[in-house]
């Protein structure tokens, strides 16, 4: 398997400074590693905590643009092949996909981004949530009258 990133540490030789950080109670972004990924000759990190607040902003910036493309591709999948699924399963997970989204921007990413980069972003995940429920409208509204066209006129 192959790994795209690496965390580089690198100590001076010359700094005789000790330095004590109180990680339990360090505000910053927390990020954890991949599981069963290790390398020969290199330390073993569970956890990086990321201070710097521009640095920060890029890093929850980039994950929730992944989180968007992703979520835009699922959309583009089920709008696909929404016409051949009847029941409309396609268009409520890409729906439940686009909440959980939007909760997880306000719960999680609210203090890592600009207030209004975060407002941004959910009114375009809203704007999808319009497209999904009326499309799952239009996909039920139109089961509805198929299934009144078929048993109204038997003879």
């Amino acid at each position: 398997m192959a790994v795209t990133s690496k965390f580089l540490i690198v100590k001076e030789k010359n700094s005789k400074d000790i330095k004590y950080f109180d990680y339990d109670k360090l505000n910053g972004y927390n990020l954890t590693t991949k599981k069963d990924v290790h390398f020969a000759d290199a330390i073993d990190v569970n956890r990086v905590i990321i201070i710097n607040p521009t640095f920060i902003e890029k890093i929850a910036s980039r994950k929730i643009n992944t989180k968007f493309n992703k979520l835009i591709n699922m959309m583009q999948v089920v709008c696909e092949v929404g016409d051949e699924d009847e029941s409309g399963e396609g268009y409520k997970i890409a729906l439940d996909e686009a909440e959980k989204l939007k909760l997880e921007l306000w719960n999680k990413y609210k203090k890592f981004i600009a207030d209004e980069k975060l407002e941004l972003m959910v009114k375009k995940i809203e704007i999808l949530e319009d497209e999904l429920k009326l499309r799952l409208n239009l996909l039920l509204n139109k089961k509805m009258f198929d299934e009144e066209l078929n048993k109204g006129h038997s003879r």
